[in-house]
């Protein structure tokens, strides 16, 4: 895997008393090469958050696509292979959001 220099750290919050850090990532999804360059995209950033962030942060993704038509496969296939490639156990959530609540 190349070094990347990806700059700061920047989730969109973060609690420092739970060590939780949340991040929006908002890709088109619109075909199985986008999907596996999300899937790749997150994963990447997670292994470099995890140099940048105090130890043992724990980790909420959430990956935004609203408007966008996605099937529940590619959903399943996201959260399913971010988990399988991030393997730490600090990964507590990988969320679709295809709408607001």
């Amino acid at each position: 895997m190349y070094d990347l220099d990806w700059g700061c750290v920047t989730p969109e919050s973060s609690n420092l008393i739970t060590n939780t850090f949340t991040y929006v990532f908002n890709h088109s999804l619109s075909s199985p090469a986008e999907v596996n360059r999300t899937i790749r995209f997150v994963v990447g950033r997670l292994l470099f958050y995890d140099h940048h962030l105090p130890p043992h942060s724990v980790h909420h993704v959430k990956i935004d696509a609203r408007g966008q038509s996605l099937d529940q496969n590619a959903i399943n296939l996201i959260t399913k292979k971010v988990r399988e490639m991030y393997k730490k156990p600090n990964l507590e959530e990988v969320a679709i959001i295809l709408k607001l609540p």
